[in-house]
């Protein structure tokens, strides 16, 4: 599988390159259908430098669970040093409370990271769901946004 979704990651721009070469140096003649050419190879390329085929892709990975924990990891770290950042810079008790707020929050993502180790969706279908949408919250960081600023 990991060897299909590589040539399909790389195969896309290369493909994307031969239908612009293609258009230029075969479709002179007519220049909608050179156009059009021009177009989809440049789609094509764009795809693949994107990795646009991914969701269409079948998934290798198999503890999606625990992946998902990590991702809103990440973006509670980012919380974390934005918190830091603002108490440096104003060193009220709101700021504190945030800063803390956000290290019990990566606490008790921690412990889910424990739960979540070594189980497959296989061997854990309620995998993401047990944690009651707490990651859901994580990654919305309690602004809504599902990505933050670093």
């Amino acid at each position: 599988m990991r060897a299909i979704r590589r040539a399909v990651e790389l195969g896309l721009p290369i493909l994307g390159v031969a239908l612009v070469l293609a258009a230029v140096l075969f479709f002179y003649q007519n220049l909608y259908v050179q156009i059009a050419i021009v177009l989809l190879g440049l789609v094509l390329i764009e795809a693949g430098i994107w990795n646009l085929a991914s969701p269409v892709l079948p998934s290798e990975r198999r503890f999606v669970a625990l992946r998902r924990e990590v991702d809103a990891f990440i973006l509670l770290v980012r919380r974390l040093n934005r918190a830091t950042l603002e108490l440096a810079s104003e060193p009220t008790p709101q700021n504190r409370a945030k800063l803390l707020q956000v290290r019990d929050e990566m606490l008790e993502s921690v412990k889910r990271m424990e739960q979540f180790a070594g189980q497959t969706d296989e061997a854990a279908p309620g995998a993401a769901a047990a944690d009651g949408g707490a990651t859901a919250t994580l990654v919305a960081g309690g602004n809504g946004s599902a990505r933050e600023p670093t």
